[in-house]
C-alpha cells in the first residue's frame, strides 16, 4: 500500500523538504505543519517551505513560525514531500527547489491529481490531506502530540466546512474524535479559523456582496472582487477566504463562483457546487482542478470574456450537455 511505502521512507530516511501548493489553504498549511512536527519529533532534519510568507489568518496554527521561504540551494534531502497539491505546476516554491531531488512523495486528496510523484498517496475519498497525513503518521509509528493533533483537526475541519460538506465521512469523524483525546478544543479552532474577522475583511465583504450576480434562472451565482476593492478595504486575498459561500448559500444556486482579481487581466476563480455539477470537471476545462464540490482555476484576459466563457461551460454542465 502507498501509505506503508511512504511511511517506510519517512521512517528510514533522515532529511526532508516539505512543500505545498501556491496560495495555500488551511488544509495545506496544517498538513505541512502536522507532518513536519512528527518528523522533527522523530529527530529528522526537516525544511517546511512555502512560496510566500503566510497570511495572518494562518498564524494561529501551531508551528507556523517554522515555515520558511528559502533555504541553501546546495542543501541535499533524502526525499521531497508535496502535500495537498493537485498538480506539480501548482507547487509553491522558488524555481529549481525540486530540481534533482528524489524521491518525490505526493500526498493529496484531489480527484484531478495525475499521480506526479515517485510515490503517490492520492485518495479522493479522503476528507482532507490532513486525514491522509494522520494515516501516514500512524503507519510510521511516529509519536502524536497536542500540536500535531491540533493541526490535523484544523485541516479536517477546514476542508469539510466544519463537518458540513459531503466529504464528511465516518472515517474523518473518527480521526477528529481521536484528536480530541490529545486535548484539542474544537471551539477554539473554529473561533480562530471561522469567527475572527478583521475590520478590513468586513469592509471587503460589504463591497463583495454588492458585486453578486445570478444567471441561468438563478442556478449560477458569481461574486467578483477587484484589486480596487482590496485596496479600499485594506485587505489581502486571504481576507476573502470562504466568501464564495455567500452566493452558494442562496436558494436555487447550483454553482457558485468567487472571482478575485490578482493583477491586470489576471484572475483566480474559486468554484463551489451544491451537488448537481462536478466543479472539478468544470475547472478542468480551464486548466484547473480540485474536488467535485470545490475546485478552482486561473484565468487570464478580460473579465467579461472570462465570465462569458465560464457561464457557457457552467450552463452546459447544468443542462447535461457538457460531454
Amino acid at each position: 500500500m502507498a501509505v506503508n511505502s511512504i511511511a517506510n521512507v519517512l521512517s528510514e530516511k533522515r532529511s526532508f523538504l516539505l512543500v505545498t501548493h501556491k496560495d495555500p489553504d488551511t488544509d495545506a498549511i496544517a498538513s505541512l505543519l502536522a507532518l513536519g512536527k512528527a518528523l522533527v519529533d522523530a529527530k529528522k532534519d526537516v525544511v517546511l517551505l512555502t512560496e510566500k510568507p503566510l497570511p495572518d489568518v494562518f498564524r494561529f496554527l501551531r508551528g507556523a513560525d517554522r515555515i520558511v521561504q528559502g533555504f541553501d540551494s546546495g542543501k541535499d534531502f533524502d526525499a521531497v514531500v508535496v502535500l495537498d497539491c493537485s498538480e506539480i505546476e501548482r507547487i509553491g516554491c522558488f524555481p529549481g527547489c525540486l530540481e534533482g531531488r528524489r524521491p518525490l512523495i505526493n500526498i493529496d486528496h484531489h480527484e484531478t491529481n495525475p499521480f506526479f510523484g515517485d510515490l503517490n498517496l492520492v485518495d479522493p475519498h479522503g476528507s482532507s490531506t490532513g486525514e491522509l497525513v494522520f494515516n501516514i503518521i500512524k503507519a510510521a509509528d511516529f509519536r502524536l502530540s497536542y500540536e500535531i493533533a491540533e493541526n490535523i483537526f484544523a485541516a479536517i475541519q477546514a476542508d469539510t466546512g466544519s463537518f458540513r460538506y459531503d466529504n464528511t465521512s465516518s472515517t474523518c469523524l473518527a480521526v477528529a474524535a481521536e484528536m480530541l483525546e490529545y486535548g484539542v478544543k474544537p471551539w477554539e479552532i473554529s473561533r480562530k479559523m471561522m469567527d475572527e474577522y478583521s475590520l478590513s475583511r468586513l469592509r471587503l465583504l460589504e463591497m463583495a456582496l454588492g458585486s453578486v450576480e445570478f444567471h441561468h434562472q438563478g442556478k449560477v451565482g458569481m461574486m467578483t472582487i477587484s484589486l480596487e476593492m482590496f485596496k479600499k478595504a485594506g485587505a489581502g486575498e486571504s481576507d476573502s477566504e470562504r466568501f464564495v459561500d455567500y452566493p452558494r448559500s442562496v436558494s436555487g444556486v447550483e454553482i457558485a463562483a468567487l472571482i478575485r482579481e490578482r493583477d491586470k487581466d489576471d484572475y483566480k476563480f474559486s468554484l463551489r457546487s451544491n451537488g448537481r455539477a462536478n466543479v472539478a470537471e468544470l475547472a478542468s476545462r480551464f486548466g484547473g482542478g480540485g474536488h467535485a464540490m470545490a475546485a478552482g482555476f486561473e484565468g487570464h484576459g478580460s473579465i467579461s470574456a472570462l465570465k462569458r466563457d465560464l457561464m457557457k461551460e457552467a450552463v452546459r454542465f447544468l443542462d447535461g450537455t457538457s460531454n
